[in-house]
């Protein structure tokens, strides 16, 4: 996975000046927080959230399968994600 690009010196004196002056880059104070705004899809599992101008689209979902025939008791726990690349260069399309 690629590093993340570091911050140049004027972006770290800039953040930190801010922090020190108890001010976040946008502005907002440093305990303010952004509006949440979360909406549900026509499906089921379908979320759109909103925290400020950051969106997030996710859909959940899950099924019920017999277990194999060798571990009758123990069930499958499976996470899958996928992340766009516009999210981070880190993100990888297709990763």
């Amino acid at each position: 996975m690629p590093r993340e690009a570091e911050p140049s010196i004027n972006e770290r004196e800039f953040i930190l000046e801010a922090l020190n002056q108890g001010i976040r880059v946008d502005g907002r104070s440093l305990d303010a927080y952004r509006d949440v705004q979360i909406s549900f899809g026509d499906d089921n599992g379908v979320a759109d959230v909103r925290l400020g101008k950051t969106r997030v689209l996710t859909k959940i979902s899950a099924s019920v399968t017999a277990p194999y025939p060798d571990r009758k008791f123990d069930g499958i726990f499976a996470i899958t994600t996928e992340l766009s690349a516009l999210a981070s260069p880190a993100f990888e399309a297709g990763r």
